[in-house]
C-alpha cells in the first residue's frame, strides 16, 4: 500500500474554500479545461454532501500496465463533505473502471487555516493494488500521476479564486 499526504496553500478562508471551490463550479473547470480529463457530475446533494463524479483521465501509463488493465482509463469518485465540530472534511472513495475489487483508492481532503485570508489544502491518499505482478507498479504509477495532477490543481485553485474576484 502507498500511502501520501499532499499540502498546498491557498489564497481563501479555510471556511471560505467549500463555497467558493467544492461547490463553486471549480471542479468541472479544472478536469475539463486545464487538465484536459473527461468530467461528468453523477450526484452532488449540498444538504447531504455526497458527491459522485466520473473521471476520464488522459495518462501515460507503463505497458505493462496497459496491457493488463486497458488503454480507457476511468474512475468514479464517491465522496461526501462532513461538517462537524472538527470543521469539515470530504472524505472521499475511488471505484475504478477495472478490478474495483483488486484496486482501492481512497482519502481525506481538509483545510487547515493560515492566515485570515489563506489556508492549506491537505490531501491524504491511501492506494492499494492487490493485482499479481502489477500492483507495485500500479501504486508507484497512480500515486505519481495524482501527486501530479493535485499540484498543478493547487496552482489553478488560486488562479481560479482570482478570477471570480477580478
Amino acid at each position: 500500500m502507498k500511502t501520501f499526504t499532499m499540502r498546498h496553500p491557498i489564497r481563501c478562508a479555510a471556511e471560505d474554500f467549500w463555497s467558493k471551490i467544492h461547490h463553486g463550479g471549480f471542479n468541472e473547470s479544472l478536469f475539463r479545461d486545464k487538465l484536459g480529463f473527461g468530467y461528468e457530475i453523477l450526484e452532488d446533494d449540498h444538504e447531504t454532501g455526497v458527491r459522485k463524479t466520473l473521471v476520464t483521465p488522459k495518462v501515460d501509463a507503463p505497458a505493462v500496465l496497459v496491457k493488463a488493465l486497458g488503454e480507457k482509463v476511468s474512475f468514479e469518485e464517491h465522496g461526501q463533505l462532513h461538517r462537524d465540530a472538527e470543521g469539515a472534511r470530504y472524505v472521499f472513495h475511488v471505484v475504478p473502471g477495472v478490478f474495483p475489487k483488486k484496486i482501492h483508492i481512497d482519502g481525506r481532503m481538509h483545510m487547515e487555516p493560515t492566515g485570515p485570508d489563506t489556508c492549506d489544502r491537505v490531501v491524504s491518499f491511501n492506494i492499494e493494488c492487490t493485482i499479481f505482478g502489477i500492483g507495485g507498479i500500479f501504486e508507484h504509477f497512480v500515486s505519481a500521476e495524482i501527486q501530479r495532477s493535485y499540484d498543478r490543481s493547487g496552482l489553478y485553485t488560486n488562479e481560479f479564486l482570482a478570477a471570480k474576484q477580478g
